[in-house]
This record gives structure tokens, sequence and C-alpha cells, in this order.
């Protein structure tokens, strides 16, 4: 008899953990479904991005490399926030193509701003110092991708804010 009742209370316990872990679960998913996760990761492409025109500015008045090389360091940081900044922007207007109508502007912005920025990136990858206008083109880029995302910000804090 001992042995019956230590086991049904050893089942009952497991199945009392279960169900406590399945509620904590429950409580966790609620909570995060009205998180949203794009807001927090977008302020990270916006400065990067920033200091980078920034950093560029001083290269073409200096004409240090170090300034160049951190440059090119924080736009890669910034290219890869601001590929995270897209996919949960996306995710968190509804993951629907096209989006809903009040995110659209938005949207087709920071699909811009996600064109700029990758032609940027080729730029930075297959155009050498020795080729003409290469610093100008650098700060030019930088000035046109700033300006755009100081527009998508635009229209984001819109939404935000109303």
């Amino acid at each position: 008899r001992t042995e019956e009742t230590l086991e049904r209370n050893v089942q009952n316990e497991r199945r009392a953990s279960k169900q406590s872990g399945t509620r904590r679960t429950r409580a966790w998913a609620c909570l995060m479904k009205d998180f949203l996760f794009h807001p927090p990761l977008v302020h990270f492409p916006i400065a990067f991005y920033f200091l980078e025109l920034v950093l560029l500015m001083f290269w073409l008045g200096k004409k240090d490399a170090a300034y160049r090389r951190f440059a090119l360091f924080v736009f890669r940081l910034g290219f890869l926030f601001m590929i995270a900044a897209a996919v949960t922007g996306y995710l968190d207007a509804g993951g629907r193509f096209p989006p809903p109508t009040p995110v659209r502007p938005h949207f087709y912005a920071a699909l811009s701003v996600f064109g700029v920025y990758t032609l940027r990136a080729l730029l930075w990858r297959f155009v050498t110092e020795r080729q003409r206008f290469y610093r100008l083109t650098h700060v030019l880029g930088a000035l046109v991708g700033n300006a755009l995302v100081g527009f998508t910000a635009y229209l984001g804090g819109g939404l935000v804010f109303g």
C-alpha cells in the first residue's frame, strides 16, 4: 500500500508540474504576443548609420584610414541590425504582404532604405580606393541613406505616436 501511495503521489506531482509549466508557457506567450520587437531593434541601425556618416566626414577631412576602417565596421553592424529590424517589423505588422494599409508607406520607405544600403554594401565590397570619387561616393551614399532613414523613421514615429 505504501508503494502504491508513493507512486500515486509521484504521478500527481508530475501532472502538477506539467500543468504549471503549461500555465507558465501560456502566461509568457500572452505577455509576448503584445510585445513588439521592432521598436527596440530599429534604433540600432539608425545610430550605426549616423555614426558611419560622421566617421566618413572625418575621413573625408582628415584623410586618416582609421576613420574609413571604423566606418566600414559600423556600417556592417548597422546592416546586420537593419536586417533584424526589417524582419521584426514585418512580423510585428502581421507578417502579411502587402502590409496593412497604415503601415504601407513606412514599409515601402524601409524597402528603399534596404535597397540603398544594399547598394552601399556592394560599393564597400567592390569599389577600390584607387577609383575616382571613391571618398565622395561613400559620403554622398551615406548622406542619401541617412536622409531615407530619417524619412522612414518619421513615418514609423507617425505609426506609434499618431
